[in-house]
């Protein structure tokens, strides 16, 4: 009698999750006909209980996989085993509206003496298939972008580690992906006198300390020892609580480009130069030659000076000194066009020219402090050392008019460092400027992968440094 009772509970308990299951639940016997179905099976399937018992499972399937699904459900029976949900097994199935869903199945079966039943156990993964679906769509976008733009794209981890590498990535450090995944970035591609600052800015990064939004530029070292340069944005990649992940590098090999800019700005420095040179040979030629010539012409009429009155004599007094000043001041022209002294005796002597004529021509006193062998300096150095130096006074006697100058120039080991400061008026270095003399100096700087440095303020005068390697 308990067993009977107990039978009868559990009956009871099987019906009710049966009837109240939230997954549809269909019942089918050894021929694959439907023998029962719960409630979710028949909303899902849009079919009343008495228009789906007795027919063949086949009829919840589009009819172009009659054929396959009838085979399957041969070989099931021939070796049944349990399936789970999500084991991978997933079907089609077909609403009485013949709207298609995608569904995924888990089996079992009940099998005795007389009778075999196949118990399928159905969940609606459309909506899921969809997203699915897109996502797979967007991958193969993706994908595609990645293996035809011209850019690397890099992924690091807060480890330093290679996550991922599109395949111009891997082109240009000649190793495939699969080389370069889990590789430490900073320790495997970048040279040795640059991967130490560019590690201190990457851990800012993943530590949250700065949001990039600026392009920088470094080399990289490829699988030959070649170096390249690479001009990169960055951008965080956080998970759904905001905890930054890894770093989205995307870069543009700029290695060719950057020598077509140097040599655009070496050819203008270099004719540049050589417009100096036409303009000091013209003004020497020309100008001078004609200058001298009108002397020539003065000094001629001094044995007749006595004969004329003090009114025709003051006024000749004044052209031969005033011929004399313009010829001085055309050779000073022509020399500082075409400084001769820095060609024969070098760097060295050429400053204290240049600093003994601006003391002899002005009122600002010029300190020159020189350190170091700036004999033997090569000279596109020299004359880019002078050139520099040149434009800053220029600029400190036209704009701050200051009392002092201080230049120091000092020829360390493997650079050169110049500093010039003067106690005028200041600027704001951040403004803009848009004077062409700026703009050469830079241009000579960036020639010699040389770093610039102004600090200065409207009350405490200017200091400017630049330090350029050897």
């Amino acid at each position: 009698m308990e067993l009977s009772t107990r039978s009868q509970k559990i009956d009871s308990l099987c019906t009710l999750i049966f009837e109240n299951s939230g997954e549809a639940i269909l019942v089918t016997d050894s021929n694959g006909k439907i023998v029962q179905a719960n409630p979710s099976c028949l909303s899902l399937f849009e079919y009343t209980l008495d228009e789906i018992v007795g027919q063949e499972v086949e009829k919840l399937i589009p009819t172009e996989l009659d054929q396959i699904h009838k085979a399957h459900r041969k070989n099931f029976i021939n070796s049944p085993e349990n399936r789970k949900m999500h084991s991978g097994l997933s079907l089609t199935g077909i609403k009485k509206s013949e709207e298609k869903l995608c569904l995924e199945i888990g089996l079992s079966y009940v099998k005795s003496e007389n009778e075999f039943f196949i118990i399928c156990f159905i969940s609606n993964v459309s909506n899921r298939e969809k997203w699915l679906s897109k996502i797979r769509y967007q991958q193969k976008l993706l994908k595609t972008y990645l293996s035809v733009t011209h850019s690397i794209f890099l992924i690091l981890g807060s480890d330093e580690r290679i996550i991922m590498l599109n395949k111009v990535g891997s082109t240009i450090l000649g190793v495939s992906e699969k080389e370069a995944i889990g590789k430490n970035w900073f320790d495997q591609f970048l040279p040795v006198d640059e991967k130490n600052s560019i590690r201190d800015f990457f851990k800012k990064m993943i530590n949250g300390e700065v949001e990039d939004t600026n392009t920088h530029e470094n080399h990289i070292i490829n699988s030959e020892g070649e170096k390249r340069l690479i001009e990169w944005n960055n951008t965080v990649i956080r998970y759904k609580n905001g905890v930054i992940e890894a770093i989205l590098s995307n870069g543009v090999d700029i290695t060719e480009k950057r020598i077509l800019e140097d040599a655009k700005k070496e050819a203008l420095i270099i004719g540049q130069e050589m417009e100096r040179r036409r303009l000091a040979q013209e003004l020497h030629d020309g100008l001078g030659q004609a200058i001298s010539a009108i002397g020539l012409n003065m000094n001629a009429l001094e044995p007749e000076i006595e004969n004329f009155n003090l009114r025709f004599k003051t006024i000749y007094a004044d052209i031969k000194a005033r011929l004399d000043t313009a010829y001085e001041e055309i050779k000073a022209i022509s020399k500082n066009l075409t400084p001769k002294i820095l060609e024969d005796f070098g760097l060295e002597k050429a400053l204290e020219y240049l600093g003994e004529t601006i003391d002899q021509s002005t009122n600002v006193e010029l300190h020159l402090s020189l350190h170091g062998d700036l004999k033997n300096l090569e000279s596109k150095i020299s004359l880019t050392i002078y050139r520099i130096v040149q434009e800053l006074i220029s600029n400190a006697l036209r704009h701050a008019h200051p009392k002092n100058i201080n230049i120091y120039v000092t020829r360390g080991k493997d650079n050169i460092l110049l500093i010039v400061e003067d106690d005028g008026k200041g600027f704001d270095p951040k403004k803009p400027t848009t004077g062409l003399g700026i703009s050469n100096l830079k241009s000579r700087i960036e020639l010699f992968k040389g770093k610039l440095n102004i600090d200065s303020t409207a009350k405490g005068g200017t200091s400017i440094s630049i330090n350029i390697p050897l």
